[in-house]
C-alpha cells in the first residue's frame, strides 16, 4: 500500500497536544504541593537569627511544625474561612501567643497541649512507638517565656525529638 512517493514533500509532524497536557498537569500538581509545604512554615512567622543554626537531618520521616507567634487578625483573614476566623476571634485578643499546626485552626497553648497529648496517644496505639519530630518554629516577638512553655509541654506529653526553628545568617531556615 502506497500514500505516494516520498518526493512530493510530505513531512511528517509530531502531535504535541499530548505533551503539553502532560506538562501543564505537572505544572499544576507542583504548584500545589508548594502551597501544601509553605503552609506547614507559614510567612507570618519571623524566625530569629542563629549563627548555630543547623540544617535538619534528612533522617527524620514523620516531622510535626508548631508555630509560635502573636495572634493577628489580619494575617488569619486570608487564611482561614469566615467561620474559622470568627471562633479564633473569640479566643484570641490582638498579640495573644497563638499555635498553629498545619491543617488545624489556630490554638491556644492550653488547648495545644491537650492536642498533643491526643496526637501521642493516637499515634503510638497505632504504631506502637512515638517517631516524630517536633518542630518548633517560634516568631522572633513571641516571648521566651511561652516558647519554654511550648518545649515542656511537648516533653511531658512524650515526644522525645524537639528542635528550634532559626534562620541561620545566609536566610536558610
Amino acid at each position: 500500500m502506497s500514500h505516494g512517493p516520498a518526493s512530493e514533500g510530505s513531512i511528517a509532524e509530531p502531535n504535541l497536544t499530548p505533551l503539553l497536557d502532560v506538562v501543564l498537569q505537572l505544572l499544576m500538581f507542583f504548584m500545589m504541593c508548594v502551597n501544601f509545604v509553605s503552609e506547614q512554615a507559614p510567612e507570618g512567622v519571623k524566625l530569629p537569627d542563629s549563627t548555630t543554626a543547623q540544617l535538619m537531618d534528612q533522617a527524620d520521616r514523620a516531622i510535626l511544625f508548631v508555630n509560635l507567634k502573636p495572634f493577628s487578625v489580619a494575617e488569619f483573614q486570608e487564611r482561614l474561612p469566615a467561620d474559622a476566623l470568627a471562633r479564633a476571634q473569640e479566643r484570641f485578643k490582638e498579640g495573644d501567643p497563638c499555635v498553629t499546626v498545619f491543617g488545624k485552626e489556630p490554638m491556644t497553648p492550653k488547648y495545644c497541649k491537650v492536642w498533643l497529648k491526643q496526637r501521642f496517644e493516637d499515634e503510638q496505639r497505632a504504631l506502637g512507638r512515638v517517631d516524630t519530630s517536633i518542630v518548633l518554629r517560634a516568631d522572633r516577638n513571641s516571648d521566651y517565656s511561652q516558647v519554654f512553655e511550648l518545649l515542656q509541654v511537648c516533653k511531658v506529653v512524650g515526644y522525645k525529638k524537639l528542635r528550634l526553628r532559626a534562620l541561620t545568617r545566609g536566610g536558610a531556615s
